[in-house]
Parts: C-alpha cells; structure tokens; sequence
C-alpha cells in the first residue's frame, strides 16, 4: 500500500470522504541579469494535501511538504473540519479522462550549457543593436507529475513537462526609462523561430520606442491592442465576471446573462486545457473531473461560469473541469489556455486606415478600474502613436480606462493571425473604440 493509500485509508475510518493530492516537481533554470549570467540551479518539491467531509458535512484540509509528517495530516485535517465550509459537493466518481499532449520527454535533455547558450544568443543580438540596454533573461524546465486519489475510487494521475524563457530589457537615457518584457512558456521544446520571434518582437518595440511623442486625449480615438496589450487590458475584468467565486457570491456582472449576447458578434473566447502542448494543458482538474473546453464567450454570446465543485454546487451546477490549486491551497475555479478566434484584418492592415490613434503594448498598473463591473484603468507602460496609418513613436505620460464589455462592442478590425502571449493565451490584436485615453497635459 503507497503513502497515498495508507493516508486515505485513514482518513475514510472517521471522515464522511476524503481525498489525497500529491506532486513532484523538478526544476533546472539559469538567469542573467544586467546582461551577464546570474544564476544557475534547481530545485525540487513535493508534497500530499488531504481534503475530507466530515460527518457533519463540513470540509477540513492539510498539507505537508515533510514525507516523515503524513500521518499528521489526518488528525489536522479532521480537527480543521470542525471549524471549516459546509461542504456542497461530493468526491467524484472516475469517469473516462481525455488523453492530451502535455509531456515532451526531450525537455529532460535540455543542459544547463544549451540553455546559457540561448540567454547568451539573446542578450548579444539586444547589445549589438542597443549597447546601453540592460538585458535579464530567465530560462527553466520543468518536470510535474500529481496524482488523486479519492474515497469513490478515483485514481488519476499524469505527467506534465514545461519549458519557457522570459526576457526584460531596460534602456535608461536621462529621465527616460523604457522598459520591455516578453516571454514564452510551453510543455514542450520550443524550436528557435519561437526564440526568434520574441527577439524580433523586443527589437521591434525598442527600435519604435527610441522617439518620443506626445498622445492624443479623448474618448473616441481608435486603439490598437496588441495581443499582450490585449490580454492585459480586456481579460482581467472579462475572466472576473465569470470566476465561479464571484457568480457564487452574487458580484458577478453575469448572473443571469448566460446565453444573451452583451459584445461583438466578432468576439469568441474560450478556456481549453486540452490545447496539445500548451503551458497549462491537462486531461483532468485538480478534483478528479475531466477536462473540457469551457465556452467564455461565443460569437458575443456569454457563455458559462468558470467552476470548480465548491462553486458549482453553490450555485446548483455542475463543475467545469476547473478545480485547480497549489498543494498549500484548495481547489478554486481557475482558466488555464484561453484562446480568442482570429479575425479578417491582415497584420500589417491593422493600421492603415487610423489617421490617428494609439497601440497598447504593455500596462503597468493593470486592475485599477472595478474589474467586476467590467472596467480598466491602467498607465500605459508601452504604447505607440499612430499617424497616417503607421506609427510614428513612443507615448508617454498616458492613461487609458474604459469598459471592457462597451470597449467590445465598438470593434473595429480583429487580426487574422492570432499570437501567443506568455505561452497561456493565444489571441490575435484588436481595434476598437470607445476607451478613454488620458495625457499629463489633460
């Protein structure tokens, strides 16, 4: 009998039900840091968490990352139940799982030399065309395995692999500081026109970045997303509307809107974990239900809250598949791979026809606004003037705020070539009208 057996075996003698969640994980990364190397290591963790129902139908939870220490979690756990939620679900029972993509083996021979070699590439290439630049990168892999097991038989587990890079480059020139970050993460061994891309990308921007101009203010100005501009801006107060948590507690914009069409019929978003090979891709939550593709948004249409079993048996539905935690937490309703359809409008168009406008790249400052109701407010942490359908340089001293359910009704053009974003996000650019853009001067 496994660790895992022995503890639920207990657990099931004076507990209603219970479950044990155990991971393992390894990780080997190496870091620059103002352009030279800064670090290189690993780490590994593991652990075993123990939820349980008690009798009285109350839910108590432990976890531990001391092997020698498992048996505690059971009297923990039972004497937390006496003080914890009243429980509105039970374990499940196994089902069929899907199978999906999200181990590449190869990543275990990614070398520590092969991984210097990339941040050193990156940081030469950045130099050579800007030598007072300040370049850091970070480059990991990733090995996870996790496994749950359940009083109603469930037994699952599965393996996942992560490989990903982030870069951050900062060019400080008098007053002016320009800061730019990007970065990719996948379950598997990125090639390097991936490696590629991002350098272009960061290049691009500092290459635009380098005049200064000043933006113009108002409220019915065409704004250019760029997909990270995209995801910074819209997804938070879009994706808050549809935690489980927040339909559960009745703040939710959305109660009673599933199925009415509130945006552009252009818009379609959905949560789909069984991307093959994507960051966050999995066949099964972290509660046992398998994974599913879960409809945000479709053709404008609102689609369904995002649930794990808590929140769904809250509020008398059925969980999404979307149960997922640390080991020190329990299970909340959680997004994994999101991904947004593309539009008609070809990359290079997406400009053509703006006399004037702004493109948002980056924000510092995101969340502000009331995210529930739908509303941003952020500075504008990267962003570029448009003048005759190009843009023509780098705005400064900028505010842009707005809804972003109006925001998205106001569509202008949507890029036909969706890009990932952090490796979690796959969503192409968006124009649109309808967000308020601030000025120093204004």
């Amino acid at each position: 009998m496994s660790q895992n057996e022995s503890i639920l075996q207990k657990a099931t003698t004076t507990q209603q039900s219970a479950e044990v969640f155990s991971i393992a994980s390894e990780r080997h990364y190496v870091s620059f840091e103002s352009n030279r190397a800064k670090n290189i290591g690993q780490s590994q963790s593991s652990g075993i968490a123990l939820r349980v129902i008690n009798n009285e139908g109350k839910i108590g939870f432990s976890s531990t990352t001391d092997q020698t220490k498992s048996d505690d979690l059971v009297e923990r756990a039972a004497a937390l139940a006496h003080y914890g939620a009243e429980a509105k679900f039970e374990f499940p029972q196994p089902e069929a799982y899907p199978e999906v993509q999200c181990l590449d083996p190869q990543i275990q021979n990614i070398t520590n030399e092969q991984m210097i070699n990339v941040g050193e590439s990156i940081i030469s290439q950045v130099i050579d065309e800007f030598p007072d630049s300040l370049c850091s990168i970070d480059i990991s892999r990733t090995i996870h395995q996790q496994r749950l097991i359940n009083s109603n038989g469930v037994d699952v587990q599965y393996q996942q692999s992560g490989y990903g890079i982030s870069i951050s480059v900062e060019l400080i020139r008098g007053t002016d500081m320009l800061s730019i970050w990007d970065g990719h993460y996948s379950a598997e061994k990125f090639e390097d026109d991936i490696t590629d891309a991002l350098l272009k990308r960061t290049l691009h921007r500092m290459r635009l970045s380098q005049k200064i101009v000043d933006a113009p203010a108002g409220n019915d100005i065409p704004v250019l997303f760029t997909p990270t501009g995209f995801v910074a801006t819209m997804l938070p107060p879009l994706l808050s509307g549809f935690s489980g948590k927040n339909v559960a507690t009745g703040s939710s914009p959305l109660i009673n809107k599933w199925g009415e069409k509130m945006v552009d019929d252009a818009i379609t978003i959905y949560d789909n974990p069984l991307q093959p090979m994507a960051a966050q891709s999995h066949p099964v939550d972290d509660e046992g239900i398998p994974a599913r593709r879960v409809s945000i948004i479709d053709q404008g249409k609102i689609g369904e809250p995002i649930l794990d079993l808590q929140t769904a048996g809250e509020i008398g539905r059925e969980s999404t598949g979307s149960g997922m935690r640390a080991l020190s937490t329990t299970p909340t309703p959680s997004t994994s791979f999101i991904a947004m359809e593309a539009g008609t409008t070809n990359p290079e168009a997406m400009c053509q026809d703006v006399q004037q406008g702004i493109i948002v790249e980056l924000l510092l400052g995101a969340g502000q606004g009331n995210e529930l109701g739908g509303e941003f407010r952020a500075n504008v942490s990267l962003g570029f003037l448009i003048e005759n359908g190009e843009p023509v340089g780098r705005i400064k001293d900028t505010m842009i705020s707005g809804n972003a359910y109006n925001a998205l009704n106001n569509i202008e053009a949507i890029s036909s070539e969706p890009q990932h974003v952090y490796g979690t996000r796959l969503v192409p650019a968006v124009r649109c009208r309808g967000v308020e853009i601030a000025t120093s001067s204004t």
